[in-house]
């Protein structure tokens, strides 16, 4: 029997009804790219086995519940939750990972989306950071990196008496941020 390529939908209602020819389907066209993304990045093949079995026990977990909305296209999704599984193997065994920026790109829109919980749980650690930050480093910071104000402007607008207290300043605010990072592990 010829395994056809689906649509993201038919797959995912295959998925839904728990219906084999959807989890063929993610064998034969979901797998190989998270095989090699894994092959790339210091592992084998027996752990992209390993991996895109967790991956679709994630999809097990999710697609038959009510309030799960696939915001992006499936194989984007299978990608993320795998690269994050692996990733996280990775760095739980302390083992540097070597992979290209362009095997991002191409996956990037839709990654970002399909990684909403992950985008609330930085930005809560984020707001962690902030709490053991003082009100002035926070400002600083914010104007430097979200206003993109240049060193001169923040001298000027916030007082300090030359260029290389601001700069000083700001070496302090981002060993304050980095500190409080630290904490956070």
């Amino acid at each position: 029997m010829t395994i056809k390529k689906q649509t993201d939908q038919e797959t995912f209602l295959g998925l839904k009804s728990k219906d084999s020819m959807a989890y063929e389907v993610l064998y034969k066209f979901y797998y190989p790219s998270v095989k090699n993304f894994i092959l790339k990045n210091s592992g084998t093949e027996d752990d992209a086995k390993d991996i895109f079995q967790e991956t679709v026990i994630v999809l097990l977990e999710k697609v038959p519940k009510d309030d799960f909305n696939l915001t992006s296209s499936l194989k984007t999704f299978i990608f993320a939750i795998s690269s994050n599984l692996w990733l996280k193997r990775l760095r739980d065994s302390n083992k540097m990972v070597k992979t290209e920026v362009g095997v991002y790109e191409k996956y990037l829109i839709d990654y970002e989306e399909a990684e909403t919980d992950v985008s609330h749980a930085n930005t809560n650690r984020l707001v962690k950071v902030f709490k053991v930050m003082t009100n002035k480093c926070i400002t600083l910071l914010k104007a430097i990196f979200y206003d993109e104000k240049n060193i001169d402007t923040i001298t000027k607008d916030y007082g300090y008496t030359n260029r290389h207290n601001a700069q000083n300043q700001k070496f302090k605010c981002l060993e304050q941020a980095r500190k409080g990072a630290d904490s956070l592990n």
